[in-house]
């Protein structure tokens, strides 16, 4: 189907807000309703929108509600990637989810050529996708598809999204893993009624992603949100992984703690958690977890420290960008103890006057899944309108 402007405008705004009204279009696009109601005739006689049936009516006429429809889109192929791992998801814009699965990233490898690989796999299972979505880490530049730098995997200026289409023959979206996390917020998640908030994720590295009057904020290149890469210690002789030395991210991230950790366990202060290095030959962040848990002093004292430094990058958020609110993305932040710091070091260095609400995330258990699911959602209109319109 070939779609006009108002058309895509329309699908645009449904999108969005998932259910809606002829009326509440009318006043969103400044229009009459019977003009709405024409642009709408064919989308629904070709089934790309669904009318829900009635809103529940406090008096005069009942308001018929529109969404879009998730078949006619079609199943999705995602992939979101850490710095370690691969999560693999089929599922649609509406969130649904049919398959996951996690797969680790061998070292040395080729990435490109292993992401193409399991692509060809996953199609030859599953022909009906219409679709692949990629989260990735670093900096992208989603609207180009273009891998920028993609530091743990030292991958630089792919067009990535062009490589993949020719190869697949299908569309194909990219976007910056935390920005994508931001998307999953707004669509599935903890933000769902909110139009300004700030996603801040904590994990092998630290990111964010800001999201401003109902759309993703991007900058001038589509690298806004890189936190984890402003220099919080100056004299710190901590490298990160961008090539800057105390950045946020070399100072607090779960692999600056237990980098800290296994160096002064190794030095002979004492740990709980000593007995577990030497077991298992390495510690993760559940390790440390555990020893907060049974106040380990040493695992305590560095990950209360890496807290404190991630609350002041927190206000440094609430002071430039005034978000209504801030969602947690991290394991850290599961932790009671350690989140009670966060939240007392906040109110240390923040005004009365700067309201927010500080929130964990409601789908974090799943906001790898989400992430290429909601990039979707989020770009199908934009980005692929033309396509469409070249049928």
């Amino acid at each position: 189907m070939k779609f006009t402007n108002s058309q895509l405008n329309i699908l645009e705004i449904i999108k969005s807000q998932q259910k809606i009204s002829r009326k509440e279009l009318a006043k969103s696009l400044n229009l009459t309703l019977p003009a709405i109601t024409q642009s709408l005739k064919p989308l629904l006689e070709n089934n790309i929108i669904l009318d829900n049936g009635f809103n529940s009516s406090t008096g005069g006429r009942k308001s018929v509600i529109l969404s879009i429809n998730s078949a006619w889109i079609g199943e999705i192929l995602g992939l979101s990637l850490t710095p370690t791992d691969i999560y693999i998801t089929i599922g649609d814009v509406d969130g649904n989810i049919n398959f996951v699965k996690k797969i680790p990233i061998p070292n040395n490898i080729d990435l490109i050529k292993f992401i193409e690989i399991l692509i060809a796999k996953r199609l030859k299972k599953n022909p009906d996708i219409k679709y692949i979505s990629i989260a990735f880490t670093g900096l992208i530049d989603s609207e180009k598809g273009v891998i920028l730098f993609c530091p743990h995997q030292t991958i630089k200026d792919i067009n990535i999204k062009s490589h993949l289409e020719k190869r697949f023959n299908l569309p194909v979206f990219i976007e910056n893993d935390v920005k994508a996390m931001a998307l999953a917020e707004r669509y599935f998640g903890t933000a769902i009624n909110c139009k300004n908030f700030v996603v801040l994720n904590v994990s092998e590295g630290i990111g964010s992603a800001i999201y401003s009057n109902d759309k993703l904020f991007t900058g001038v290149n589509s690298i806004s949100g890189e936190i984890g890469h402003i220099v919080i210690n100056r004299n710190s002789l901590r490298k990160c992984s961008c090539g800057k030395k105390g950045c946020l991210e070399a100072e607090a991230s779960e692999k600056a703690i237990l980098k800290e950790l296994i160096s002064k366990i190794k030095l002979n202060n004492f740990s709980l958690l000593k007995k577990t290095l030497i077991q298992k030959g390495e510690l993760d962040i559940s390790d440390v977890l555990t020893g907060v848990r049974n106040r380990d002093s040493l695992a305590t004292k560095i990950a209360s420290e890496a807290m404190i430094k991630i609350a002041h990058s927190i206000d440094i958020i609430i002071s430039l960008i005034n978000p209504e609110k801030i969602i947690l993305i991290g394991n850290l932040f599961t932790d009671d103890f350690l989140f009670s710091i966060l939240k007392s070091e906040i109110q240390n260095v923040t005004l009365k006057e700067q309201n927010y609400l500080l929130e964990f995330s409601q789908i974090w258990a799943k906001i790898h899944s989400y992430n290429s699911l909601a990039i979707v959602r989020d770009k199908i209109f934009k980005q692929i309108g033309g396509l469409y319109n070249d049928k």
